[in-house]
């Protein structure tokens, strides 16, 4: 009998079910064909207005599952069904589903591809060991700021300091390499021994360098780069123990360093310390600064703050006992990391900003897309509530639709963002990013997803709320009235739209302080005129050239052989070419000035140049003449001032025919004099928004120098007089490379190159955002007239005029924009000011940057609220007022 009892339950809750199937079945059916009749005597085709009713409802098929649903199906056959209703309903509206698709696909592939640019610069860890404890230290003075390190201070650094496990010195240090095809320069450091294991860095091939090359007199070894290895010995193993010829000397190579390996400046051979103290009196003189920094790692208790009190006491102590080298001397820290990211992290971090607004913009299309479509399906969702689906089960099965264009958007942003990364290589130099790679790697591609998920919350979440809201009575009445959604939703909409044009202005007004600060900078007058102007480099580093009358005759060759060559206008050569950034300081005594203290003397640039150096660059002569052919070695000595110069120490004026000296007056030693002869006009050295320095020039017949630039002005393009070039230099010093080949258009262009990234990413994004704005206020405007049909037919009827009509809906697309407008303002107000360091000329909070943009968007949202508002006054009352 219990048995039979349960059959019977059975039985009964089977037919119930099977009743509430039926009834749900004919209920569905009576709303779609009434809901289709509507559509056919609305004009619109049977065939066509039933397809249109059965995506109204969602379709039987959908209840159905619900109903299943409730009779106990697990989690993932759930979620199954949800996948594959949310598929075959974006199937059924492939526009809708392309839109936002694609909107939102523009916001993951900009952020994508800028992250990657983020991950390689500010993020990814570093091949070091414990990169957090290493710390880069130089010297700083009042006057000039930071300078390099004097090896014998180092020394006393390293013994002194009880805050660092360890220390390195890292000199810079050139090469020439021969015996190859082609003569290049190769980049390398002369390092302390153990500056691999302070890294915690072992050699890829072969050993590390011993305490005993630190000592003077070492004998010249060296370890190649992985890539040097590669290109020029074939990545040949047997290569350790070979000799290389760097310099036109013998060097054995004992290692090849890892593929890895990054330093902030190009490194292509490492030697020891040891050789490069044996060739030059830097080693001894501890008032020597070169090009040295030096490396510590702090011990695992010590911090940073601990280390910078220690080594300004240890700095204190050196300017007591050595005063004339290191009175006001300091030490500078630095975390390794700095040292890498350079100028670049203000820049990345704006930029990162940026797209992130983009993305939210476009979380706020696409939101009001669905908002638009959940109203749409007002009356599917009512019913099937009415019927007893939970409203948690009704979010969920929106949101996964939310998740199917959220991933279909991000499969596509990944692929933009592919030609993102690609173009922002092109647009980043090789030197600004210090040896980062920019590519999408799984890091990438974790960020990616995380912010498509989030994207997916974002846009989702508010729809589907609102599409579910409690009142069903209030929905199906609104819906039954053919507004479609109510006055609510309409605030939710404008809500969005108002949000993206406050991150649109801020964007836009962000792309023109950039824009308006470039237009200034390129203004500025470099000090010279780039125009038809070629520059290469060249350092005569073989035993050949160790004399000086052997370097003047190279030089004094090159300039007679390149001079006389087809298209040449003139020809000279200097140590320093303008906005690279290369420089050549000194001390300088001005002859019957009151002595400053050391660290406190004119600390100008130093110019070694031949006499067409002037007039080949077309640096204005202010004053006095310019050097000659007569300014030889043998001649008195002679030097060019800039106009700073002479305007800060010379008031006055009278600055030609006075003196100076090249470092300190000495009790031990003759001083040497050189005579003002001119004054010529300031160059920018150091980028076109850093102000001009002190600058001194001397012939280089009577300062000889091994490293010197070739500057060549021609009557054609510059740059298609390399080949030549190389051939002239060619014959008369087979071995010698030629490098660093550029116009001067280039160097000005590389110059503000960072600030045209910027510009060019900005506007670009600002593009985009100002697009997604205007195709949010387009949609939301159109849908606002569509579903004010009904009451605008009625005031046609009662009388009111279409220029009321049309007034009214333009109005209500000029308060958004003026409420967004205002939010944008104070926003840009605020966020703006991470802009102040790549500005120039132009203050963070513009007044006439900010006018104009905010005219642009007013002007945009009136062109974009102007179709709708003619639509609506072309509604015929009497078709608006048929069926209702």
């Amino acid at each position: 009998m219990r048995l039979w009892s349960r059959v019977r339950s059975w039985m009964r809750v089977v037919a119930r079910r099977s009743r509430l199937e039926r009834e749900m079945d004919a209920e569905l059916r009576f709303h779609i064909e009434a809901f289709a009749e509507d559509l056919v005597r609305a004009g619109v085709p049977r065939e066509e207005a039933q397809r249109r009713a059965r995506i109204e409802f969602g379709g039987i098929e959908r209840v159905k599952e619900e109903g299943r649903e409730a009779r106990g199906l697990g989690w993932f056959d759930t979620l199954r069904q949800d996948f594959r209703y949310g598929l075959r309903t974006l199937y059924r509206s492939p526009g809708f589903a392309a839109v936002a698709a694609l909107t939102l696909a523009l916001g993951v592939g900009a952020n994508t591809a800028i992250f990657s640019v983020v991950y390689g610069v500010l993020l990814e860890p570093l091949p070091y060991n414990d990169a957090a404890r290493l710390i880069l230290l130089n010297e700083t003075t009042p006057k000039v700021g930071v300078v390099s390190v004097s090896y014998p201070n180092f020394l006393d650094w390293r013994a002194e300091s009880s805050q660092f496990s360890q220390m390195a010195a890292v000199h810079g240090a050139g090469f020439n390499l021969a015996g190859v095809s082609q003569p290049e320069t190769i980049n390398g450091q002369a390092v302390s021994p153990n500056f691999l294991s302070l890294l915690g860095i072992r050699p890829f091939l072969g050993r590390d360098f011993d305490a005993s090359e630190e000592k003077t007199g070492a004998a010249p070894v060296v370890m190649l780069s992985y890539s040097l290895w590669q290109a020029h010995l074939g990545g040949d193993p047997s290569a350790v123990g070979r000799t290389i010829m760097l310099d036109g000397r013998g060097y054995t190579i004992i290692g090849v360093l890892p593929a890895t390996f990054r330093w902030p400046d190009k490194v292509d051979v490492l030697e020891p310390i040891g050789v490069w103290a044996t060739q030059g009196s830097e080693a001894t003189e501890r008032g020597g600064r070169g090009d040295m920094v030096v490396l510590g790692r702090l011990r695992p208790q010590a911090t940073p703050a601990q280390a910078r009190s220690e080594m300004e006491g240890i700095a204190a102590r050196l300017a007591e006992e050595y005063p004339a080298t290191n009175d006001q001397f300091g030490v500078a820290f630095k975390p390794i990391r700095d040292a890498f990211v350079s100028d670049m992290r203000p820049a990345i971090l704006t930029l990162f900003g940026a797209v992130m607004f983009v993305l939210l913009i476009a979380c706020a299309n696409v939101a009001n897309l669905l908002l638009v479509r959940g109203a749409s399906r007002t009356r599917e969702i009512a019913l099937r509530i009415a019927l007893g689906a939970s409203r948690g089960r009704i979010v969920r099965q929106m949101l996964t639709e939310s998740f199917l264009l959220g991933l279909l958007g991000g499969v596509i942003g990944v692929f933009l963002s592919l030609a993102g990364i690609r173009g922002m290589r092109g647009l980043i130099s090789t030197d600004m990013l210090s040896g980062a790679t920019i590519q999408l790697n799984g890091v990438v591609l974790l960020f990616t997803a995380a912010i498509v998920a989030l994207a997916t919350f974002i846009f989702g979440l508010a729809p589907a709320a609102r599409s579910t809201k409690p009142d069903v009575q209030a929905q199906l009445k609104e819906g039954s009235a053919g507004t479609g959604a109510g006055a609510r939703q309409n605030r939710v909409r404008g809500a969005f739209v108002v949000a993206e044009l406050a991150l649109s202005l801020i964007l836009l007004a962000g792309a023109g302080l950039m824009m308006k600060s470039l237009r200034l900078l390129l203004s500025v007058s470099p000090g010279f005129q780039p125009d038809r102007v070629l520059t290469m480099e060249m350092d005569l580093r073989t035993a050949q050239y160790d004399k000086d009358p052997a370097i003047r005759n190279f030089w004094q060759q090159v300039l007679s052989r390149v001079s006389a060559l087809p298209g040449v206008a003139s020809a000279a050569v200097g140590t320093v070419v303008p906005l690279t950034d290369s420089h050549s300081r000194a001390d300088i005594t001005i002859e019957g000035m009151s002595l400053p203290k050391p660290g406190s003397f004119p600390h100008p640039d130093i110019h070694v140049v031949s006499a067409s150096y002037i007039s080949t660059l077309s640096i204005p002569l202010l004053s006095g003449r310019a050097f000659t052919e007569a300014d030889r070695e043998t001649a008195p000595r002679v030097g060019l001032i800039n106009d700073r110069l002479a305007r800060e120490f010379f008031p006055k004026g009278g600055a030609v025919g006075k003196r100076f000296m090249f470092g300190h007056p000495s009790s031990t030693t003759a001083a040497t004099w050189v005579e003002i002869v001119g004054i010529v006009g300031d160059t920018k050295l150091y980028g076109l928004a850093n102000p001009s320095r002190l600058e001194v020039y001397v012939p280089y017949a009577q300062a000889p120098q091994d490293h010197m630039n070739l500057l060549v002005k021609s009557a054609v393009d510059p740059a298609a007089m390399t080949t030549a070039i190389r051939r002239a230099v060619g014959a008369i010093d087979k071995d010698q490379p030629i490098f660093a080949v550029a116009t001067m258009k280039e160097l000005l262009s590389n110059s503000v190159s960072t600030r045209t990234f910027m510009l060019i990413l900005l506007g670009l994004f600002s593009g985009v955002a100002l697009v997604l704005a205007t195709i949010g206020i387009y949609g939301v405007m159109s849908y606002a007239v569509a579903q004010r049909t009904r009451d605008i037919g009625i005031r046609i009827a009662l009388g009111a005029s279409r220029r009321d009509v049309f007034r009214d809906v333009l109005g209500l697309g000029l308060r958004l924009t003026g409420i967004g407008l205002a939010f944008g303002l104070v926003g840009a107000l605020v966020l703006t000011r991470a802009l102040s360091s790549l500005l120039y000329g132009v203050h963070s909070t513009d007044a006439v940057t900010f006018t104009a943009v905010s005219l642009l968007l007013i002007a945009v949202a009136l062109l974009a609220s102007y179709v709708p508002a003619q639509r609506a006054t072309r509604v015929d009352p009497i078709v608006a007022l048929r069926y209702e």
